[in-house]
């Protein structure tokens, strides 16, 4: 039950906080994204996540979507948007600035966007599962 002493100490409007992901990107209807995260939110039992496309025709859009997107929290990245949306970034993690491409993007705290490939990492683990099995 919500008391009145929750919503003076705004504990009311963390609970009914609605986390939102996205997918960012051009013409991205095709996206399974949006219908495999709802899936999975709904068997996780996760009720407070949403996960929505962010079908951009120009990055130049892309700040709108962060100012107008309450309790945004983070925003996959796909082409071809992975080297356009660096510049709008706060920080870009090593290796995603090494590769130049970003694929993950989390919204700090703060506010702040930060950038990370994790391209990389689902690459490296294949390469070594295959030499793993072929050795």
């Amino acid at each position: 039950m919500v008391t009145a002493h929750d919503i003076q100490n705004n504990k009311f409007k963390k609970i009914n906080q609605v986390n939102k992901l996205g997918l960012l990107g051009k013409n991205i209807s095709y996206s399974f994204s949006k219908n495999y995260f709802k899936e999975k939110f709904e068997n996780e039992k996760i009720t407070d996540t949403t996960y929505e496309n962010f079908d951009l025709e120009s990055i130049d859009l892309f700040p709108s979507i962060i100012e107008n997107t309450k309790n945004i929290k983070g925003i996959n990245v796909t082409i071809p948007y992975k080297e356009a949306v660096m510049p709008f970034l706060d920080k870009i993690n090593k290796k995603a600035k090494a590769i130049g491409a970003v694929n993950t993007i989390k919204v700090t705290k703060k506010g702040k966007l930060v950038g990370y490939n994790t391209d990389c990492y689902g690459f490296k683990n294949t390469l070594k599962t295959f030499f793993e099995i072929a050795a």
